[in-house]
């Protein structure tokens, strides 16, 4: 598009960082190795009356917990450590159903819930009759000081430590999403918005929104990992662990049933999470000691899984896009088209993930709401991509056929090789991340079909981070997880001319319009049509990024194990027989 880009509003500078990327899931343009956490169990039982006395569980991290506070950035290796402890001890006022592989949300400690016309207010009515693990009563006045305290994190911590979060709170101008938290009676609590946003309830389900006691947390200050407490009003109480005194982690933390719950106490006793190694951890699996794991990157243990009797693989798509970002101020359309039609997918697939990841067809990943994956994506066809640059009138192209000849020295790859490309690009990298190495050879292969150059740019971590947060690298690998399920957390960050992360300089003053209603819209069935246009345009006709995949994950259940949501290990409701 030519139409000008209007001036993004003012950010609050000290946000501004030097070291910067979303969510632990994502690496400065790498695939990140994130930490996989599991539910292990040694107990068995085998009747009901047994069910009925509980037991113990031993749980398998994967990785280390590093935090007690969901606002506090946890480490790439502690994600999913972190959240795993954290689901057991403490809730939000919304859910996700997690029987539901759309993750569907419902009402938690909050029991019912209105919008006000104008889309201004959200109103909550609260469960009654519930108490925090000190003893402390949940009330309308503890949600305010919950989201009052988010806000003063937002204000006063350094951006480092709440950089993968703090953005889905605020407006595209800065301004807080929640203007104010009102008490109107002690169990009645309205969210008072400075602008409408639809989305709002979903963000009210993610961690981050978790409400935790204010006896026993601090108001101005992080949970201390050494000698804090998380305190919750969730199904088990943090009754132990034992955090490294140098680097701050834990492999070792123990829960209780909360006897007390209101939706019912648990029928496990207790669960111990522990470190293992991985090939500690399916030896145990595989032996029958262990109860659940989530399993990882590696197809040889991944059918060890698949075919042992004693186990139930639940196959999940993570919320998460990979793609090939391109910088949309360096590439013209037409390139942008040639390019995700020269990417052989298979092929990367293959060599990249073992074919353990799925094809991603979208900006948004399978099974996120609204996400639809039935667009005309480009697929490997050199023919296509060779043509397009063609009929742009490329210079250079005048006397070149659009053939799908891609031998050692075909006419398009010759041009490279004799030092006359059609365009040269940069792909900056740090030569010590394998990773990077490993794209910079299948881009260039790619590129080199097309008559397209790519001339390798060795950086310091240091420069890459920087140059990269600015928007000034032509390519990089990157994947961004959704932390609640709308699409505003993806496709706002990333292609509105607003979004913190649009790091490829993206603009169409089309999407941006649709991008801005889909913040407002209350209609259900409006409100899709927007996210389904939004989608088509980026795939079918501006090609923004190449859409690489989405990653599998797998649930892997030992046939002892009842009672557990199909799509997560959460354990108030689990039993061993």
């Amino acid at each position: 598009m030519s139409a000008e880009k209007p001036k993004p509003m003012k950010k609050v500078p000290k946000w501004k960082s030097s070291i910067v990327e979303h969510k632990p899931i994502v690496a400065a343009g790498l695939i990140a190795v994130v930490a996989i956490a599991g539910i292990v169990s040694s107990i068995y039982f085998l009747g009901e009356e047994e069910k009925k006395k509980g037991g113990t569980l031993n749980a398998d991290l994967g990785g280390f917990l590093n935090s007690f506070d969901p606002l506090y950035n946890p480490d790439d290796w502690s994600f999913w450590s972190n959240r795993i402890v954290w689901d057991q001890i403490i809730e939000g006022l919304f859910t996700y159903d997690l029987s539901d592989e759309k993750r569907s949300i419902k009402p938690n400690l909050a029991k019912d819930y209105e919008w006000s016309e104008d889309g201004l207010n959200l109103t909550c009515q609260l469960r009654k009759r519930i108490t925090f693990h000190d003893g402390t009563s949940f009330n309308a006045a503890v949600v305010k000081w919950n989201f009052d305290r988010i806000y003063r994190i937002i204000d006063i911590m350094d951006w480092d430590d709440i950089w993968a979060w703090y953005y889905m709170y605020l407006q595209s101008d800065g301004k807080p999403i929640i203007n104010d938290t009102k008490v109107i009676d002690e169990y009645t609590v309205r969210f008072v918005l400075n602008n409408p946003y639809v989305p709002l309830i979903s963000l009210l389900a993610t961690m981050t929104s978790y409400i935790l006691s204010p006896s026993s947390t601090p108001e101005n200050d992080f949970v201390d990992r050494f000698t804090g407490k998380l305190i919750g009003t969730g199904p088990f109480k943090l009754e132990s662990y034992v955090m490294d005194p140098i680097y701050g982690l834990s492999g070792n933390v123990t829960v209780i049933a909360n006897r007390d719950y209101w939706d019912g106490k648990p029928l496990i006793r207790e669960v111990n999470f522990l470190y293992y190694d991985y090939d500690d951890a399916i030896e145990k699996m595989l032996s029958g000691e262990l109860s659940y794991t989530l399993g990882y990157d590696n197809i040889t243990l991944l059918d060890m899984y698949r075919n042992a009797t004693a186990t139930t693989v639940v196959e999940q798509t993570r919320p998460v896009v990979f793609y090939l970002a391109m910088n949309n101020d360096i590439f013209p359309l037409e390139m942008r088209k040639a390019i995700s039609y020269a990417f052989n997918y298979s092929e990367y697939l293959k060599l990249w993930t073992d074919n353990l990841a799925i094809r991603c067809k979208s900006p948004l990943p399978k099974g996120m709401l609204y996400y639809n994956w039935d667009f005309k994506v480009a697929e490997y066809n050199v023919k296509i991509a060779r043509q397009t640059l063609i009929d742009a009138n490329w210079q250079g192209t005048e006397d070149l056929t659009a053939d799908s000849d891609i031998s050692p020295g075909n006419d398009w790859e010759r041009l490279v090789d004799e030092g006359t490309p059609l365009e040269t690009y940069n792909y900056s990298l740090i030569p010590e991340f394998n990773s990077h190495m490993f794209h910079a050879y299948l881009i260039s292969k790619y590129a080199k079909q097309i008559g397209v150059k790519i001339e390798l740019n060795n950086l310091t971590p240091q420069e890459y981070w920087d140059k990269m947060r600015k928007g000034g690298l032509d390519f990089y690998i990157v994947g961004w997880g959704a932390a609640f399920n709308d699409p505003v957390e993806i496709l706002n960050p990333l292609y509105s001319i607003y979004g913190d992360y649009n790091r490829i300089n993206f603009y169409d003053p089309q999407v941006q319009e649709w991008l801005e209603q889909g913040l407002i819209e209350t209609n259900e069935k409006a409100r899709k049509h927007i996210y389904y246009n939004i989608q088509q345009r980026l795939v079918e006709e501006l090609y923004p990024v190449v859409y690489l995949y989405c990653e599998n994950w797998w649930h892997i259940w030992a046939s002892n194990v009842k009672g557990v949501p199909a799509f997560s290990p959460i354990f108030k409701d689990a039993y061993l027989r």
